[in-house]
């Protein structure tokens, strides 16, 4: 899904990953080409993970970013 905030165009993915054992969503700065941030569900470790680069965001981009991974991956472990 893309949207643009501020002139830039952002990008969530959603990506499975086998080996730390969960699924999440990435932020990314589609205009640069670089991910800005993640949230992870590591069914594993039964825990929700935040990654991110330092930058400076729009909240309202937050919004959406948190707002996707509820929908799209969901708090729900794995077994």
């Amino acid at each position: 899904m893309d949207f643009i905030i501020d002139n830039v165009t952002y990008e969530l993915i959603t990506a499975s990953d086998v080996i730390r054992d969960g699924l999440g969503i990435e932020l990314w700065n589609k205009d640069k080409h670089e991910m800005i941030a993640e949230i992870f569900r590591n069914d594993n470790l039964r825990k929700i993970e935040f990654f991110s680069v330092e930058c400076v965001l729009p909240f309202e981009v937050i919004e959406i970013f948190v707002a996707a991974f509820e929908k799209n991956v969901g708090r729900l472990y794995q077994d």
